[in-house]
C-alpha cells in the first residue's frame, strides 16, 4: 500500500511514454533542406524535407557528450542517432514528463569510459526507485501524524474530563455516609450530591438574561464614525474579547434596543453556526440579537462569578448543543438558557479558585495544542519537501 498523497499513484517511465530511436546520421542530411529541423546534442543540425515525429515529444542524448539531457522537440522534426524519443501517453502531460526528467540524476546510468551511454532499459524503472523512498518516508511520517492527532483527541477528553470532575468534585466517590452527614447537598430532582456548601440553582436564580439588537443598516446615522462596540455573535471565541470589528452611533443607542455591556460581562451564543460559543468582554460593547449577556441580579445574595460560570456552561456545550436543536441549526432560547441547572458554590471565592484552577490547566492544554498542531504542519511541509526533491532528482 502506497503513503503517496491522494490522487497519486505509482508509475514506471515506462508505463507513462514510448521509447524509440533515429537512424539518421549527420552525413545523411549534410546536403538535404527542407523545412523541417532535426536536432543533434548542440541543438539543430539542420533541415531535412520530411520528419520523424509529428507531435511534440522529449528528446534525450544517448551517446556522447551531454548524455541524459533532455529537451522539448517541437511538431514535426526529428533527432539524429546519439538521440533518442521519448512520447508521452495519453494520461501523461509532456511538460511534466520533461520536467521530472529534465532533473532526474542519469549518472547512476552511464556506461562505457571513452563515449558515456544511457540506456532505455537501465532508467526505465526509476519512478520505482523513488516511489520506495517516498513510500518509506511517507510511512514514518503518517504513523508520527497518527500519534499527534490521537494526543489532540486526549487532550479534548482531558479537557472534558477537567471540567467533569471540577464541577462533579465528589464524582464517583460519594457514599451513602456522606450523603446523610450533608442531606442538603442532594435530592431527588438534582442531578448529582455536591460538596457542602454547594446548592444547585438554576441559571435564572443567579442571573439575569439580556439580548441585543441591530441597528437599522439603512439609517446611515446609526452606523456612519460610530463610536460605540457592536459585537456580532460570530465574533465570539471561547475566550476574552479585545476587538470588535463594527461600531455604532450614539443616536443608535438612544434609538434602538441595543444595550451597552461592561467589560467582564459574560455571553453565548443563541443561534446558527456559533450556537454555543462563549465570550468575556475585555471592551464595552453593544451586541446583536444572537447573543445573550449574563447579568448579575441587585437583589440576589448568591453571586457567580462569570469564568466559574463560563467554564461551566464549556462543560455542558454539547447538551445544550443538542437539546437546542429545532431545525436546521441549533436555536438557543433564553427560557432555556434560564432553566438550566448548575451546582454552585455560595462562596465566590470558591468559583474564584475553581476558575483559577481550570485556567492553568486550560493554558497547559492550549500550549500542548498548539505544539502538536505545529509538529502536524512541520510534517506536511516535510511531505511536500520530499516531494519537490523527488520532482527535482535529488533522492
Amino acid at each position: 500500500m502506497t503513503h503517496l498523497p491522494q490522487g497519486w499513484e505509482v508509475k514506471t517511465i515506462e508505463d507513462v511514454c514510448k521509447n524509440s530511436n533515429s537512424n539518421l546520421a549527420l552525413k545523411d542530411i549534410k546536403d538535404k533542406s527542407g523545412d523541417y529541423p532535426v536536432f543533434g546534442a548542440s541543438g539543430i543540425v539542420g533541415y531535412v524535407d520530411f520528419f520523424h515525429k509529428a507531435q511534440e515529444c522529449l528528446g534525450i542524448i544517448k551517446d556522447g557528450a551531454g548524455v541524459g539531457r533532455v529537451f522539448v522537440l517541437p511538431k514535426q522534426s526529428s533527432v539524429i542517432g546519439t538521440l533518442s524519443y521519448l512520447e508521452n501517453n495519453e494520461t501523461t502531460n509532456l511538460k511534466y514528463l520533461f520536467y521530472f526528467l529534465k532533473n532526474l540524476d542519469f549518472s547512476k546510468y552511464i556506461l562505457g569510459s571513452a563515449i558515456p551511454h544511457i540506456y532505455f532499459r537501465d532508467y526505465k524503472k526509476e519512478q520505482m526507485r523513488i516511489v520506495k523512498i517516498l513510500d518509506s518516508a511517507f510511512e514514518k511520517i503518517d504513523k508520527s501524524v497518527e500519534l499527534l492527532k490521537a494526543n489532540l483527541a486526549n487532550l479534548d477528553e482531558l479537557a472534558q474530563s477537567v471540567l467533569d470532575r471540577a464541577f462533579n468534585p465528589l464524582g464517583d466517590s460519594i457514599d451513602s455516609t456522606e450523603s446523610t452527614q450533608n442531606p442538603s447537598t442532594h435530592d431527588t430532582q438534582s442531578p448529582y450530591p455536591l460538596p457542602q456548601y454547594w446548592e444547585w440553582k438554576t441559571l435564572g436564580e443567579i442571573a439575569n438574561t439580556s439580548s441585543g439588537s441591530t441597528p437599522l443598516r439603512n439609517r446611515k446615522e446609526y452606523w456612519e464614525n460610530g463610536t460605540i462596540h457592536w459585537l456580532k455573535s460570530g465574533e465570539l471565541n471561547d475566550s476574552y474579547i479585545n476587538l470588535v470589528e463594527e461600531k455604532i452611533t450614539e443616536e443608535a443607542l438612544k434609538h434602538s434596543p441595543v444595550k451597552l455591556l461592561d467589560k467582564g460581562t459574560l455571553l453565548i451564543a443563541m443561534y446558527g453556526a456559533t450556537a454555543g460559543k462563549l465570550g468575556i468582554l475585555n471592551v464595552q460593547t453593544t451586541t446583536n440579537q444572537a447573543i445573550c449577556a449574563f447579568l448579575h441580579k441587585d437583589s440576589n445574595n448568591l453571586k457567580f462569578f462569570e469564568k466559574f460560570l463560563f467554564y461551566f456552561l464549556l462543560s455542558i456545550r454539547s447538551k445544550i448543543i443538542s437539546d437546542s436543536f429545532g431545525g436546521a441549526q441549533p436555536n438557543i432560547s433564553q427560557a432555556y438558557i434560564k432553566s438550566l441547572q448548575i451546582p454552585l458554590p455560595k462562596d465566590i471565592k470558591e468559583q474564584e479558585q475553581i476558575a483559577k484552577h481550570l485556567d492553568s490547566t486550560f493554558e497547559r492544554i492550549k500550549k500542548l495544542k498548539e505544539l502538536y498542531n505545529a509538529q502536524l504542519q512541520d510534517y506536511e511541509e516535510l511531505k511536500q519537501s520530499l516531494l519537490t526533491q523527488a520532482f527535482s532528482g535529488k533522492l
